[in-house]
């Protein structure tokens, strides 16, 4: 009996919603995001990063879609927000105490996770990246077992709205 993989998800918001406007992609859908990720098994944990105030409009849509929110205030000491490292924290939380979790889906492009990816994978996790094709790194899209370009997505969708 082939057992279905369970995900944990965390998703660098920030950065998929700056990478959709910038590549006018319209605004950044979750939901197809998730339509696509339930091929990949059954979605255990979700969680979402940013500085939610500057994200409101956003926020009703991603609750609605069972993500917690976690709320990092924007501060620009060093020209980075702290999203990062929350996210990194959390996800090896999961991989070291939830067994269970065997596939790990980083939703971002930004390459600072290409340590978090090689750490998950040495820990016998697989991980899934999605991002924007023009904000993602090619540093991350190499280290994950498979990455999903979020444009394709939004390709398919338009083409299957036309047809």
């Amino acid at each position: 009996m082939n057992k279905e993989p369970n995900l944990a998800v965390f998703c660098d918001f920030e950065n998929l919603a700056i990478g959709a406007r910038d590549a006018r992609l319209q605004d950044f859908d979750i939901q197809l995001v998730l339509a696509r990720l339930l091929d990949k098994g059954r979605i255990l944990v979700k969680r979402a990063y940013s500085d939610w105030k500057r994200y409101a409009p956003y926020r009703r849509t991603m609750h609605e879609a069972g993500f917690e929110l976690i709320e990092i205030p924007h501060v620009s000491y060093s020209g980075k927000n702290s999203a990062d490292i929350y996210l990194v924290v959390d996800a090896l939380d999961v991989c070291y105490t939830r067994h269970h979790i065997d596939t790990f889906v980083i939703l971002s492009g930004d390459s600072d996770f290409s340590p978090l990816v090689r750490k998950l994978r040495e820990n016998d996790k697989r991980v899934i990246g999605l991002g924007v094709k023009n904000a993602s790194s090619d540093l991350l899209i190499e280290s994950c077992d498979e990455f999903i370009v979020y444009d394709d997505l939004v390709r398919l969708r338009r083409r299957a709205e036309a047809e």
